[in-house]
């Protein structure tokens, strides 16, 4: 649990990264996005699985 703590906030950073340049690639058009899609979906998850985890203790 304790990893969680520290790994969850790079994660968000790593997230928010990634989101901005997944905008960048949408606004400049014929750019495949599918794997900056991929891992914001993946770092979207762990995100809300460890706010779930967090709540319940």
């Amino acid at each position: 649990m304790l990893l969680l703590i520290f790994l969850t906030p790079i994660v968000a950073i790593i997230f928010f990264v990634n989101c901005v340049g997944l905008a960048k690639k949408i606004a400049m058009g014929n750019q495949n996005t599918a794997i900056n899609t991929g891992w914001g979906a993946i770092m979207f998850g762990f995100i809300v699985f460890s706010i779930i985890l967090f709540c319940l203790q």
